[in-house]
């Protein structure tokens, strides 16, 4: 199971990597809920001040003041309780609220002109209105309502001077010019910042969607991986054991016809008895993920001479073992792979090769020049050299077709073995001809190893 929860890990990790968090899309609303909360709050705090203010400051009666706070504070209600442009994350054009913005910027020109009539100073109320304009509306009917108000103020100084060269009325038009100008920069300003974090939005809601996508396959890989393992991992084992087990049978068969070979017939079925317990225990110890059995037992040797017998008995063929005394102490991860290749490669020649003998040797190699089929080794490195040789029928290596060599079970599994050689930093290599047997040639490097491991024990 490593591989699906490096998987999961994997996917977890990216998405801790994405930008402002797995909820990325969900903290950039509130963010942008944040800043609509502030304006509002502008809003709420600066009309009444300024409306104190001009009120306060203005030498009108009593109710004209009561006129000018109920206009100069309607639009900034009704902006605060019934328009909401913030509701939708598509800006509709032209008005982001619909009919109740038109509605709000209805309100806002007419009451903002008859406050002008009351006292032109309210021009000023504009600094509050022109934001609140810009927000509900797009850039351009935004700015045009802004231009419309300015045209009332111009005519209500008009009417309140009675000519054109009033001073009043040029001040107007100056603070009119000015205001138009600097609430076009404002809505410039806005806009571009809407428009970035609409994009905002999209590329975390695009980038999220490709995570998730991203973690969909990975998490498919890590079962995929698991999966390959595991069938890997029964073929190196249950399906070797399976397989002298099947020959111990068959043996077991053709001897109880005679009485003089019941007693053997009785061995090879206590042999039986054996395998399928190992295989047994080979199960629950690939469930568990745990070590295999046969090196629980004892150490690589013993678990080879146990593998090579086993794969043999009852079929004929004979085997060699050779395995150096000075091996160092080898790490759990090599003694594993080293096992699985034997096994494999036992499978392999009971099944295809129909050769009378083969023989494994694992031995300590300081100087691999000269190592047949194995290219890209460095010159002098410290190895551990197992090899495997038959004197079976052979075949045309070159012939071997990729899902052959791959299929475990039923193939040759010489991916699998290769595999398991380069997940180490190994080499590997295997050859063959037609009535020349085969060999099979894994290499592993062995830098730093101290201790020396002889018969099972080791020692400095």
């Amino acid at each position: 199971m490593e591989e699906a929860s490096l998987g999961i890990q994997q996917e977890s990790k990216r998405r801790e990597m994405l930008p402002m968090g797995g909820s990325g899309v969900e903290r950039m609303r509130v963010s942008t809920s944040t800043v609509h909360s502030r304006w509002n709050m502008y809003f709420a705090i600066a009309t009444p001040l300024l409306i104190v203010s001009i009120v306060l400051l203005s030498r009108i009666n009593w109710y004209e003041r009561a006129a000018l706070v109920v206009l100069l504070g309607l639009p900034t209600a009704v902006f605060l309780i019934f328009v909401d442009p913030y509701s939708s994350d598509e800006v509709r054009t032209p008005s982001k609220s619909g009919f109740r913005g038109w509605c709000f910027a209805a309100l806002s020109v007419v009451c903002l002109v008859a406050a002008a009539v009351i006292n032109p100073s309210v021009m000023f109320v504009q600094f509050i209105v022109v934001p609140q304009l810009f927000i509900a509306f797009t850039y351009w009917p935004a700015l045009g309502i802004v231009a419309f108000m300015n045209c009332g103020f111009i005519m209500v100084a008009w009417i309140q001077t009675a000519g054109l060269y009033g001073s009043n009325f040029t001040d107007t038009i100056v603070e009119s010019l000015a205001s138009v100008f600097f609430s076009g920069m404002i809505g410039i300003a806005n806009d571009h910042l809407a428009e970035v974090n609409t994009h905002n939005l999209q590329l975390i809601e695009r980038l999220q969607s490709q995570q998730e996508i991203i973690g969909h396959l990975s998490h498919e890989e890590g079962i995929a991986a698991e999966r390959q393992r595991m069938a890997g991992e029964m073929h190196d084992t249950i399906a070797q054991s399976l397989t002298s087990m099947l020959a111990l049978s068959r043996a077991a068969l053709g001897e109880m016809g005679d009485e003089q070979d019941r007693d053997l017939a009785l061995k090879h079925l206590r042999m039986i008895s054996v395998i399928a317990k190992e295989s047994l225990d080979d199960t629950r110890a690939l469930i568990a993920n745990s070590t295999p059995v046969a090196l629980q037992k004892s150490g690589l040797r013993d678990a080879l001479a146990r593998t090579l017998s086993n794969g043999t008995d009852g079929s004929g063929k004979s085997f060699e073992l050779h395995v150096d005394e000075d091996l160092p102490v080898l790490p759990l991860a090599l003694q594993v792979a080293v096992l699985r290749i034997v096994q494999e490669a036992v499978t392999n020649i009971q099944k295809h090769s129909d050769a009378r003998s083969f023989t494994v040797n694992l031995e300590r190699n300081k100087d691999v020049q000269g190592v047949q089929g194995i290219q890209g080794v460095q010159r002098g490195r410290d190895e551990l050299c197992l090899r495997i040789e038959d004197d079976g029928i052979g075949f045309e290596s070159s012939s071997i077709s990729e899902e052959q060599a791959s299929v475990t079970g039923h193939g040759y599994g010489f991916i699998d073995m290769r595999r398991r050689v380069e997940e180490l930093s190994g080499s590997f290599a295997f050859s063959s001809a037609p009535g020349r047997g085969t060999r099979i040639t894994a290499l592993f490097p062995l830098e730093g190893k101290t201790q020396v491991q002889v018969n099972g024990v080791a020692s400095s």
